[in-house]
């Protein structure tokens, strides 16, 4: 074996090993999920090289360098100094939005909306580059088949899902099976799969290439609103549902692995961690809990909040996860030290629907019903900053891969971009 180059992943932090065997050009990740901006660089190169067989002494160097590098670039992208400014107002729609989504590279974006368009715009002009038009109901759940971003998929009220190529606005494929609204959909990571979760009670399984459904997903006995495919292999799939439980399914068979029970009420979201070994679930019944994804066994239960947990997520890392809720706060979770609360965002006047942290982490977005969205220092719960302008309340927002860029959509038809 030989080793041919390092490539950098900065979120969440670790180095691909790009490497030659048998003539055969392999990658193995390595994942560094602890690295901050406290971390010994050389210490790390030190273990790395220890355990690792492809590391020898002439890449030694290189690779304290490239420790160093994403040791920097966690540094720049912490949470103070860091301000957003109004970019482009993106005058996208003739009815509300739904949900929005940016590429990898962070130059385009999707938006979705009540007037059943799926819109794609070029970030830095503000330019709509297409308008992909098909669908005959509200186009609820929109996104890019990260990373490669070659392909769309969009969720529709009329009960299909579609996917298009963004580059011509062609509709590819047309997935049909669903008989109620469809409001969650999302690739796996390789990209070959597509998954869908409806109003009807259940989710399915596509093909990406050919359309053609490879799983009907039965057994919640209320409307599938959540799905995620595992970070990683895309092997695993979680699903989560009013009738307040989350199954797991393993995409190579048709029956569900396990189902999560204990939540008192509809489920909001649900989320894998980065290595899959945890999932996360919000409720309508006001508590949040922390599942061990492989022993199907609750971890922990967190009732902080006095209203309904309206949305989840984990930080990159896995290390903390967040939720949001009609009692106008979101707050911060230790995943890894007895679910401790770590700080609490304070200062929305109406329900926050949206969270999620920046890519390195040192900051928190919600988006609330009162037509703002807020910025926060993840650590402390200090407001950094107040995304105002909206004239309607604010569905959805998303960082940039680069963590440089916010997008955020409104019921006033437009979404913002904000740099």
């Amino acid at each position: 074996m030989k080793l041919l180059k390092f490539h950098l992943r900065y979120h969440p932090p670790g180095i691909t090993l790009e490497y030659l065997q048998k003539g055969v050009v392999k990658n193995k990740e390595i994942d560094l999920l602890d690295l901050d901006a406290d971390s010994d660089t050389k210490e790390i190169a030190s273990n790395l090289y220890k355990n690792e067989v492809l590391i020898t002494d002439e890449v030694r160097g290189q690779l304290e360098q490239c420790l160093v590098t994403l040791k920097k670039r966690i540094e720049h992208e912490g949470p103070t100094g860091k301000r957003f400014y109004i970019y482009k107002t993106l005058m996208t729609h003739v009815l509300p939005l739904t949900n929005v989504a940016f590429d990898k590279s962070g130059n385009k974006c999707l938006s979705g909306s009540y007037d059943r368009t799926c819109k794609i715009w070029d970030v830095e002009t503000g330019k709509e580059l297409n308008s992909l038009s098909g669908h005959q109901n509200v186009v609820y759940s929109v996104g890019f088949n990260f990373p490669a971003c070659t392909r769309v998929l969009t969720g529709s009220f009329d009960k299909s899902a579609k996917i298009w190529d963004p580059e011509t606005g062609e509709c590819l494929s047309t997935l049909w099976g669903h008989r109620g609204e469809v409001v969650a959909t999302q690739f796996n990571a390789k990209g070959d799969l597509a998954a869908t979760g409806s109003m009807d009670h259940t989710a399915k399984l596509f093909d990406a290439h050919t359309g053609q459904e490879i799983h009907s997903y039965a057994g919640h006995t209320a409307e599938v609103i959540a799905l995620q495919f595992d970070p990683n292999e895309g092997q695993r799939m979680i699903t989560g549902s009013f009738d307040g439980t989350i199954s797991i399914w393993d995409t190579r068979l048709p029956d569900r692995v396990s189902v999560l029970q204990g939540h008192d009420g509809e489920i909001s979201n649900v989320q894998y961690n980065w290595d899959s070994s945890l999932v996360g679930s919000s409720s309508l019944d006001g508590s949040a809990k922390l599942w061990d994804a492989r022993q199907s066994s609750c971890l922990a239960t967190v009732s902080g909040h006095t209203d309904e947990v309206l949305d989840i997520c984990f930080d990159w890392a896995g290390k903390r996860m967040a939720t949001s809720s009609s009692d106008c706060s979101a707050r911060i979770y230790d995943v890894r030290a007895d679910f401790k609360e770590l700080a609490v965002m304070k200062g929305h006047r109406e329900e926050v629907s949206k969270v999620c942290f920046s890519p390195a982490g040192g900051c928190l977005l919600t988006a609330s019903a009162d037509r703002s969205a807020r910025v926060w220092n993840s650590a402390t719960g200090n407001c950094i900053q107040v995304l105002s302008g909206h004239q309607g309340e604010i569905f959805s927002c998303a960082y940039s891969y680069a963590g440089d860029a916010i997008i955020t959509a409104s019921k006033d038809n437009t979404c913002r971009i904000w740099r």
